[in-house]
């Protein structure tokens, strides 16, 4: 590991990509390396397709370096987590494709520089002696976005590397403890990791403006407290023209951008001819049919000149829109014109639908070779938003746009002839000829750029966007043609105060969306998904994830259900004012779906009929029954969103079990007419609806049951092998089939409606575990259940000292002090002991009371059960509405203070940290009603733990409210969420362990 110095660098870049860095990279590399005060700049000057992700490499390397110092009892400063961040709706996969290369490479090096990293690598992850690891991955690799899975495994190790390729929207409502998509209770965990041992870099940074500002506010509180933690926290935008204000700006002052001979050069240096257009017909109530078909005949125009400039090669197409509503139009008419493949690519899609979009560009080769010729068999187009216009490394060889600012221009055309290879790009800008100078994204920009660029063109008489051959004008001139540009609120301690309070959150509460984007008109979106025949069973045992979701405008889903024809004229850009407000519509909706709103976590859980359009408000979940849909219906849908094309046989529009395989690292097989119907032609559909026959009238003993059940798993398994359509499903038969070896695999067959039965998977599939979320604590439900191979309970005396080793492990590497490590530690020892109350341990005995000689339980199955059926078993064990074991632990804890540190305020973080191990207490204990309790005993490492009648840790006099604001003044607002994410990630991944073996200690 000591051999891990600058001059490696380059062995290292070499083996990861076959070719040797450029001269910036490797000079940031030494700078990161040797500058131990300021290891990352403020800002990195670099223009587009300058190869601005090799940060990502420079980072892990810098971080392997790093290594060394925990063998000889050092700190490592290097940031374990690295975020790249773009601010798009949909992020734009480059990043999370290169560094998910570069985690495969590193994990697979079995000799040389790459098993010198990796291995360094695992030692940075496990916090252990070099050599002493438990097969962990040298780095991980994420992606954390508004369409992604809904998946925070990211979130589960403080000491693994990992890279995070991410949203502003995304990573700041994380950073502000206010994470966009989760509940509350993860809120502190995602603030405590996302500005602790973290690099944030913020590509095209001029396009985020607020949020860096934002940033820079967040690196200057950090350092406030009595006793802060000092981790590495180090925002850097990533910008060809970085943000005013900033003093420390990384440039390449090599010669290489200018060496025709070089790949910088010959990327700086291409030439990309440009025609200008104003399509004065697109105006009045066609204007955007109109404007669509203008760009597609420029397209094809343009295919014919790039043929007969280019040896006849088919070239790829890019053309970029401003609105939705604009590419939708263009996709149609290309689709009627051209019998080439046309692809449409907007933030209105599915995220599931996403990836398989994603996925056709490496088959259809539009990134360029080494010769730099093409091997379509027809030209191949691409209609997209705002998407594409930052950071994708595709390279294409013409290129239609709207015009825009010139700042996104000059994104846009990043993606013509991206690698300056010996072609004859062209490109045309296109002007609306109804274009104000008002535009909701982009103001006066449009105008004021078109006109511009006009006047350059009559002076030259050529228009080249090559990035050497188009100079913009002085910086006065240029504000007025780049997109304006927002500045975030001035951030207050006050405001922090606020955000921190998030069990309960204030109210109220500062608006985060100006924080990440600054003041500006937005119109949040529903999410859509749809199911076939929903109900209430179904949705609790699969819930709906983002990745099945649709994100839809409120006022445009409003009038859908209303039955308007509604046309999408938003951008895509995180933030995005839009003209479709939402408003009061007083007509009843028309439409012949059936809709429902579903909420999981909240007073009013489940699946309510949706009577109204008005009923609907941002961010809620909606679901729209898919049952029957043929292609009539199904065209009413694609309205709302890019859905997959109807085929000849119904389409796949519930993608549910694909969604919870992906999610949840589990199977799930949904046994319904209507998914049935879907599969491959086999017997397993007729087999299947054989078994529901059978269940449904209760007619078969279970070995008939079983045996039917594995004869329709057999052939599933057989027929689904062979397709790519069907890889999913051959997942699911395959794992259900080896679960399904006894007897005891029927109680996974849940009954949930007439001629409607789930299969649940147990085991957890090892394959997707790393991007799944296979653990969280958010409810007693996931964190007092569990589902190990044979259902075994898990007693609180392996449990406890269990969370104690993770804690002390977690602690440990991350270079806490002594006594700071003792305390998380004791914590992890302490923190579930509240669950010996006796009406506790009925719930985890299905109702049972059991005598008390019996072993207090941890965890046990019983907690898996369906809401409803918890809720009963609840109701019988008399245990308190809104009860919470980890107050009790508490009080537990307190009466046995020879147990607890002597340092006073190591004792205060450890009651703290027991109290808040379920994200509450932040700063008020939640109110639980009872009058009176039964006393409650437990023995611990010699001493006697008791407590009898209610805590009373909802009154103020009691301390909680003051220990979370003395530890906030002690540690500040990011450094206490740190230190309960080294106690609550230890909870989590001890009980992750538990899932995964059972008390023998096989692994499943």
């Amino acid at each position: 590991m000591t051999g891990l110095t600058t001059r490696r660098f380059g062995d290292y870049f070499h083996a990861l990509w076959s070719y040797s860095p450029f001269a910036w990279q490797q000079a940031l590399a030494e700078r990161v390396m040797e500058n131990i005060d300021r290891p990352w700049p403020e800002a990195i000057a670099l223009p587009t397709a300058a190869g601005k992700t090799a940060c990502i490499d420079i980072a892990v390397f810098a971080l392997a370096a790093q290594a060394s110092r925990m063998l000889s009892g050092g700190i490592v400063t290097a940031p374990r987590r690295i975020f790249f961040v773009v601010d798009r709706r949909i992020i734009v996969d480059e990043a999370y494709s290169r560094a998910e290369r570069l985690a495969r490479k590193l994990a697979n090096a079995e000799t040389g520089i790459l098993k010198q990293v990796a291995d360094a690598l695992r030692t940075v992850a496990n916090g252990k002696e070099e050599g002493v690891w438990q097969d962990e991955s040298p780095i991980t690799v994420h992606s954390l976005r508004g369409a992604s899975y809904r998946s925070d495994s990211w979130a589960s190790n403080p000491l693994q590397p990992t890279v995070i390729a991410s949203t502003v929207d995304q990573i700041g409502s994380r950073l502000l403890f206010r994470a966009y998509g989760r509940g509350f209770g993860m809120w502190p965990i995602f603030a405590g990791l996302t500005a602790n041992d973290s690099l944030i870099l913020l590509d095209e940074a001029h396009c985020a403006q607020p949020f860096f500002e934002t940033l820079q506010a967040i690196q200057l509180y950090r350092k406030w407290g009595t006793a802060p933690l000092h981790r590495s926290f180090h925002p850097v935008a990533l910008s060809a023209t970085p943000p005013p204000g900033l003093e420390d700006i990384f440039e390449d002052d090599s010669e290489q951008e200018t060496d025709p001979d070089h790949p910088l050069g010959r990327r700086q240096m291409a030439r990309k001819s440009t025609l200008l257009e104003k399509i004065e017909i697109a105006n009045g109530r066609n204007a955007t049919r109109h404007f669509a078909k203008a760009l597609a005949e420029k397209a094809e125009n343009l295919v014919k000149k790039s043929r007969n400039q280019n040896s006849g090669i088919n070239p790829a197409v890019v053309i970029f829109v401003n609105r939705v509503a604009t590419a939708r139009a263009v996709r149609d008419c290309l689709s009627k014109s051209h019998k080439g493949e046309v692809t449409l690519l907007t933030g209105r899609m599915r995220g599931i639908d996403k990836a398989s979009v994603i996925a056709t560009f490496d088959k259809l080769q539009l990134a360029s070779n080494a010769s730099g010729k093409r091997k379509l068999d027809e030209p191949h187009f691409v209609v997209s938003t705002q998407t594409l216009e930052v950071g994708a490394d595709l390279d294409f060889d013409v290129l239609v746009t709207e015009c825009a600012a010139f700042d996104s221009l000059r994104q846009r055309f990043g993606r013509l002839n991206r690698m300056g290879r010996p072609i004859e790009a062209c490109a045309a800008i296109l002007l609306r000829g109804d274009q104000k100078d008002n535009d909701p994204v982009y103001g006066s920009a449009i105008v004021n750029t078109f006109d511009w660029l006009n006047k350059k063109f009559a002076e030259t008489g050529i228009l080249d966007f090559g990035i050497a051959h188009l100079q913009p004008p002085d910086r006065e001139q240029l504000q007025e043609l780049n997109s304006p540009i927002r500045q975030a609120p001035v951030m207050l301690p006050a405001h922090l105060d606020c955000f921190a309070q998030t069990s309960p959150a204030p109210e109220p509460s500062p608006e985060v969306s100006l924080f990440l984007h600054g003041p500006r008109e937005t119109w949040p979106d529903v999410q859509v998904c749809w199911r076939v025949d929903p109900s209430e069973d179904s949705l609790q045992l699969c819930p709906p994830v983002t990745s099945e979701m649709l994100p839809v405008r409120v006022g445009i889903f409003q009038r859908w259900l209303k039955g308007d024809q509604v046309e999408d004229t938003s951008s895509d850009l995180e933030g995005d004012a839009n003209a479709d407000e939402t408003s009061e519509i007083e007509t009843e909706f028309v439409t012949n779906f059936s809709v429902f709103l579903w909420k999981k976590s909240s007073s009013s859980a489940g699946l309510q009929h949706i009577a109204h359009p008005n009923l609907l408000s941002p961010g809620d979940v909606v679901i729209i029954d898919a049952e029957n849909a043929d292609e009539s219906k199904y065209e009413k849908f694609q309205c709302l969103g890019e859905l997959p094309d109807f085929q000849e046989t119904p389409v796949e529009i519930d993608v549910s079990q694909q969604s919870y395989l992906e999610s949840r690292a589990k199977v799930l097989l949904r046994l319904h007419d209507g998914l049935i119907s879907l599969w491959p032609q086999s017997e397993s559909r007729q087999l299947a609806r054989e078994l529901l026959h059978q269940i449904e009238l209760g007619e078969s003993d279970p070995d008939t049951q079983l045996c039917l059940v594995r004869r329709m798993l057999d052939v599933l398994v057989k027929d689904s092998g062979d397709c790519d359509q069907f890889a999913w499903l051959h997942v699911i038969a395959k794992q259900l089939r080896a679960e399904a070896n006894s007897r005891a695999f029927l109680q996974n067959l849940q009954h949930i409606g007439e001629n409607d039965v789930i299969l649940i998977g147990r085991r957890l599939i090892r394959e997707y575990t790393r991007q799944a979320e296979t653990f969280n604590d958010e409810d007693d439900q996931n964190s007092s259940g569990t589902a190990n191979r044979r259902d075994q309970p898990i007693p609180l005396r392996t449990h406890l000292p269990g969370v104690e080793a993770w804690a002390r492990r977690f602690a440990l590497g991350c270079g806490l002090s002594e006594k700071l490590v003792e305390a998380v530690a004791l914590a992890g020892l302490l923190h579930d002991t509240g669950k010996a109350d006796p009406r506790f341990q009925a719930l985890l005995n299905g109702g049972r009371r059991l005598p008390a000689v019996n072993e207090p339980l941890a965890k046990s199955a019983s907690m898996k059960r369906s809401r409803v059926t918890l809720q009963t078993v609840r109701d019988n064990t008399d245990y308190p509405v809104g009860g919470r074991h980890e107050l009790l632990s508490v009080r537990l804890a307190e009466s046995a203070p020879d147990l607890l540190p002597d340092d006073p305020l190591m004792r205060e973080l450890t009651l703290y940290l027991i109290s808040s191990h379920h994200g509450r207490c932040r700063p008020f204990a939640p109110v639980v009603i009872e009058d009176v309790a039964p006393e409650v005993r437990y023995q611990l490492n010699g001493h006697e733990l008791t407590w009898s009648g209610p805590t009373l840790l909802e009154h103020l006099s009691e301390g909680v409210t003051r220990r979370f604001w003395t530890l906030i003044e002690v540690y500040g607002w990011w450094g206490l969420a740190w230190l309960e994410a080294m106690l609550r990630l230890a909870d989590h991944r001890r009980s992750e362990w538990e899932e995964l073996f059972d008390s023998s200690g096989d692994d499943k």
